[in-house]
């Protein structure tokens, strides 16, 4: 420890002598390894980190595969009735619970805004295990009658930012689309859903999902027709998710045998029937949860990984490079110190010191860079009524791997040039006879680094290039339709109490009013924003 200590009090003394060389290498490790921690930073929170929760390892998702006949709205998404009959028929599940997102109006104290709201079963913090930051959580019980539990509980974010963390807040009334609903508790910190990515402000029982307008003149719970939820559940200890997929079919076809023969398949073609009974459903892991923005940006994500790795790669070579052009204006000392006795492997460890704090102080720099990257592309991402959870600021797991990178660095680029100077000819490096360290095998590796700089930078720039080709041709895609001129806004007149028939009086108006505004050409509506990536179908007579 006394020597590891000796050697970075003299790694520090040598870097402040030379700034100039300090300063290009920290700044060239610094873009290489805070590239590759901004964009780790975001395949961390949405792909590799699980959910924080109990045995997140044990949590699936149900999705039915094949052709469906009815209304869907959003992907994975199943009827509650169906919901029902697998969490208690079921063989494979210890338990099973299920969520629906949905943008409300909420009024508190007079203030109303638009927030996320996730209508829950009464086994979503339960099966989860998932406790309670003040107040309760929602149990089973909260699923008896359908409309009798006006209950909400506020996620800890929201408490925080909405109501300053005042625990007083529990038993007080908020108004959610018009309906009053009692705050009963708040759920424990760091826990934001399972939807990566979102964070819902408030959530309700799913059995108020029919009562809270607009949606009671449009039920859905009782319609196994409507598939609008996602049913998540827990496996049983020793149960596999292929052995949970065969045990689920024979109980799914009972179903799909019942509901073939019911009201809504009176008008149903035989081949949809027959489509429609050769469904079966699928288990997904779950254990990171569901996530839109993970489908969406998975890919993007990798292929920036690899980018920014090459970044890395250039930076490190430019490092070797620097180090072994430092090594040829300190041949000399090195050369008297091996005369006197200092033994090669002692050298060599104390140079690996000075390429590893080099690599050390361009990782804390890289790091700050990371938080500034990971705003940036955050930002970019598309606006939203739903507040995204993803977080510029680092925790421990980027830290670790900026860490690691940095040490790997410092280690791996710093070996070869230490190797090289330690191995001077003394007698004529000590005669003062310049070129001794840096002849022969030096100089072909730093050529060699020199032209894998050169084929990573044209590698980076062809492929800059490809990609600023792509994005206008993108830009110069047709859509179908004319998007010169083009203005799209959303409004939803159902949360502020207004009643199916005037909601849809209201769009009329809307309409003929946007026609005669001067400068607007036509107005239309439509269910569905186009190109949003939204899922919605409607098939059959429902």
């Amino acid at each position: 420890m006394a020597t590891l200590l000796q050697d970075l009090r003299y790694a520090f003394r040598l870097l402040r002598r030379s700034p100039l060389f300090a300063s290009v290498a920290v700044l060239s490790l610094a873009l290489g390894i805070g590239a590759n921690a901004a964009i780790f930073a975001l395949i961390n929170q949405l792909i590799l980190q699980p959910l924080p929760v109990k045995h997140p390892d044990e949590l699936v998702l149900l999705t039915a595969r094949g052709n469906h006949y009815g209304s869907n709205s959003g992907s994975n998404a199943v009827s509650y009735p169906m919901y029902q009959d697998f969490r208690d028929k079921n063989q494979v599940f210890s338990g099973m619970f299920c969520r629906h997102g949905e943008t409300v109006s909420l009024n508190f104290d007079g203030r109303t805004e638009m927030v996320l709201a996730e209508m829950v079963s009464g086994n979503y913090f339960p099966v989860l295990g998932v406790g309670a930051a003040a107040g309760r959580r929602f149990t089973a019980s909260d699923d008896l009658i359908q409309g009798g539990h006006p209950v909400a509980v506020l996620s800890y974010r929201y408490w925080k930012a909405r109501f300053a963390g005042d625990r007083n807040i529990v038993g007080r009334k908020i108004v959610v689309n018009g309906y009053p609903l009692t705050i009963i508790g708040v759920s424990r910190q760091g826990f934001d859903g399972a939807e990566v990515g979102y964070s819902p402000q408030v959530r309700i029982p799913i059995t108020m999902q029919d009562h809270l307008p607009p949606g009671g003149p449009y039920p859905q719970l009782n319609d196994r027709r409507r598939r609008f939820i996602q049913a998540f559940a827990r496996l049983k200890p020793g149960m596999t998710m292929e052995r949970a997929k065969a045990g689920l079919q024979p109980l799914f076809h009972q179903m799909l045998e019942m509901e073939v023969h019911q009201q809504p398949f009176a008008k149903a073609t035989d081949y949809s029937k027959q489509q429609f009974l050769r469904m079966w459903m699928d288990v997904l892991p779950a254990s990171k949860g569901r996530s839109q923005l993970r489908e969406q940006f998975s890919k993007p994500l990798f292929a920036l990984m690899a980018v920014v790795g090459l970044v890395l790669l250039i930076a490190c070579s430019n490092l070797a490079n620097l180090l072994i052009a430092r090594a040829s204006s300190r041949q000399k000392e090195i050369a008297v110190r091996l005369a006197l006795g200092a033994g090669r492997r002692r050298l060599v460890c104390q140079l690996l010191v000075e390429s590893v704090l080099l690599s050390a102080m361009g990782g804390a720099a890289g790091l700050a860079l990371a938080i500034f990257t990971d705003k940036v592309l955050i930002g970019f991402l598309p606006a939203s009524t739903m507040p995204l959870t993803l977080s510029e600021a680092p925790d421990w797991t980027v830290v670790s791997f900026t860490a690691l990178v940095s040490l790997a660095t410092g280690v791996i680029f710093g070996l070869i040039p230490a190797l090289q100077a330690t191995r001077p000819k003394l007698a004529s490096t000590l005669k003062d006879q310049a070129g001794a360290i840096v002849g022969g095998t030096a100089v072909i590796l730093r050529k060699s680094l020199v032209v894998a700089q050169v084929a990573l930078s044209l590698l980076l720039l062809i492929g800059a290039g490809l990609f600023i080709h792509s994005l206008k041709n993108l830009q110069e895609l047709n859509p179908g339709f004319e998007t010169e001129n083009l203005l799209t806004f959303a409004v939803e007149p159902t949360l502020n109490e207004f009643n199916p028939g005037r909601a849809l009086e209201y769009y009329r108006r809307l309409t003929e009013q946007l026609q005669t505004v001067p400068g607007v050409t036509s107005a239309a509506l439509a269910v569905m924003p186009l190109l949003t990536g939204n899922e919605w179908e409607q098939l059959g007579n429902s």
